[in-house]
């Protein structure tokens, strides 16, 4: 059953619908722009799946000393998406190192199945949030839903749309709380939301968090 963290606070809260196309920012989807390690379940390199340009002033709240990049990484193709992983970003975010990983169920999706790694580069843009995905109210955080995945498959910063709250967002270096900072899901649409690839991942959200004083990323899934 969904908790519904709604409220007038989130109108405070600016986010952005993360959609294919150039908006004069080097964002985009997929690509090799950063270093990122190799699954130890299915032993492929992990995905590159959004890197955002941190030099965008709308993204001024995620800027930290020693990255001008963030990339959002996991691997989409076995079962080490399912459970909690924490990564060390370095070198500007252009490095993305495994600190742990709690998964040890072997899955892999059938290689015909399977996303290319690594995923192939689009560009992105961020369109700031309309006022149906903001959940200030049930009938807003329904609606939300259904528009995430079906118009665009990240979020990126604003209000986060949970199943369930999540309980622990402590960084495991500070042990300060880590910020929401995306979540993205598969497409959904009637149309290729993102041209390059056929984006599916299964009925799941990933959930992204950034502790900016340690550059540790949280990524953390709910079942749709």
């Amino acid at each position: 059953m969904k908790q519904k963290p709604f409220g007038e606070h989130w109108r405070d809260i600016k986010g952005y619908r993360v959609i294919e196309g150039i908006d004069g920012y080097k964002h985009h989807f997929g690509g090799q722009d950063c270093e990122v390690p190799v699954c130890k379940l299915c032993g492929k390199k992990m995905h590159l799946i959004f890197c955002f340009d941190l030099k965008d002033p709308r993204l001024s709240v995620l800027k930290a000393d020693g990255i001008s990049m963030l990339p959002l990484v996991s691997c989409l193709n076995c079962a080490m998406v399912w459970e909690p992983q924490y990564f060390q970003l370095s070198n500007e975010g252009r490095t993305t190192q495994v600190l742990s990983q709690e998964n040890t169920e072997d899955w892999t999706q059938d290689e015909e199945d399977q996303l290319p790694v690594p995923l192939p580069e689009t560009s992105v843009k961020l369109i700031e949030m309309k006022d149906e995905d903001v959940p200030i109210n049930e009938d807003n955080y329904d609606a939300a839903f259904d528009l995430f995945g079906s118009e665009y498959v990240c979020r990126l910063l604003g209000a986060p749309l949970y199943e369930e709250v999540p309980n622990d967002l402590e960084c495991p270096r500070c042990k300060c709380e880590m910020m929401y900072i995306a979540s993205i899901t598969q497409d959904l649409g009637d149309t290729e939301l993102i041209s390059v690839v056929v984006f599916q991942i299964g009925e799941m959200n990933i959930y992204y968090y950034l502790c900016k004083k340690c550059l540790v990323i949280k990524t953390e899934i709910q079942s749709t």
